[in-house]
């Protein structure tokens, strides 16, 4: 990611007067270089980079100048070079370049150029040191075959824990280790930024996988309880229950009634005015009683007749027979109910 600052006047004018500088210097030979390959075409191409760079097609201009460095290498064209990574935000390898070039320039002939190209070269390097962003990555520990990445480039165990320069922009951690979990770290550095990448590595769970069982065409054995289903029992159950509250309650009815009946004879019922007696909480209790006994025997008798034929179906499977089942409500003057008849 290449991020962009604006660049002050007098940075512009440091610039232009330093490119003006370095496109002014034609590329020396190295005396390190015993037998330079093509000097003449390498300067050719110098020159030829140097106006694209110029017109502002730095993409064909730096191009270029690497075709001439591999030629003939010249502290100049590498100071080009620098230029070209900077321009592109690469500003770690700007940076080693003009250090290469401040080596190199140390064969250029003619002192009075040396001095131009070293100064050209110190004045990029000041310029790109205080935009490096740094790093310091850390893992918490280093379990054998430890494995560390930086934007795709596996890294020494040894650069651990030091400060790394980075171009600013996106980069992505990694840190792997058998038996450990892969952990990535992704983060964004300003220009001058400096920061402290943390990875801690996790022991990686083993997850046991259950075999399938394999299928198998042995028929399901019966229920337990002959082929009747659970539910047949459950709904039973409950309507037995609920028979049995609806019989209290009628028995509650009817008690309400004779209480009537014993401070109020007579058909209707006629209380006497003088007796302390007030039948409303009985003839309440009377009504609320009939109600719940007849909600909730009607409730008992659908669970059963369900538990009922629940039992019917889970026996027929057992036993094929003719079967016969009735359920018979009940009520009495003292008592009520449900009966159950049926041949089997």
């Amino acid at each position: 990611m290449n991020i962009e600052r604006p660049i002050s006047a007098t940075r512009k004018h440091a610039f232009a007067v330093s490119a003006l500088l370095i496109v002014s210097v034609c590329p020396g030979r190295a005396l390190g270089e015993d037998n330079p390959r093509d000097p003449a075409a390498a300067e050719a191409l110098y020159l030829s980079g140097r106006k694209l760079v110029t017109d502002g097609n730095w993409a064909e201009g730096c191009a270029k100048f690497e075709a001439s460095m591999e030629l003939n290498p010249a502290a100049s064209t590498l100071i080009n070079i620098a230029k070209c990574r900077e321009h592109e935000g690469k500003l770690t390898q700007a940076l080693v370049d003009y250090r290469r070039a401040v080596q190199l320039n140390q064969d250029t002939l003619g002192e009075e150029r040396k001095k131009q190209l070293e100064q050209v070269a110190k004045d990029g390097i000041a310029e790109i040191e205080p935009r490096l962003a740094h790093v310091e990555l850390v893992v918490n520990a280093r379990p054998e075959g430890l494995e560390v990445v930086r934007d795709g480039i596996r890294l020494p165990l040894a650069a651990l824990g030091e400060t790394i320069p980075l171009d600013p922009g996106k980069h992505m951690f990694e840190a792997s280790a058998p038996g450990f979990e892969t952990i990535e770290r992704n983060i964004e550095l300003a220009e001058g930024q400096k920061a402290r990448v943390e990875l801690a590595l996790v022991p990686a769970v083993a997850v046991a996988k259950t075999p399938a069982s394999p299928p198998t065409d042995k028929p399901k054995p019966p229920p337990a309880s002959g082929g009747v289903p659970a539910w047949a029992f459950v709904a039973g159950g409950l309507g037995l229950a609920a028979v049995g509250a609806g019989v209290y309650f009628r028995f509650d009815q009817m008690a309400a009634e004779e209480r009537i009946q014993a401070n109020c004879p007579g058909t209707p019922p006629i209380c006497d005015p003088t007796k302390p007696y007030r039948p409303d909480d009985d003839n309440t209790r009377k009504d609320r009683s009939f109600y719940l006994f007849v909600g909730l025997t009607a409730v008992g008798a659908v669970g059963i007749g369900a538990a009922v034929v629940g039992i019917a179906r889970g026996l027929s499977q057992k036993k094929p027979q003719a079967q016969s089942l009735h359920v018979v409500p009940y009520v009495g003057r003292g008592d009520g109910g449900l009966v159950l008849q049926g041949a089997f």
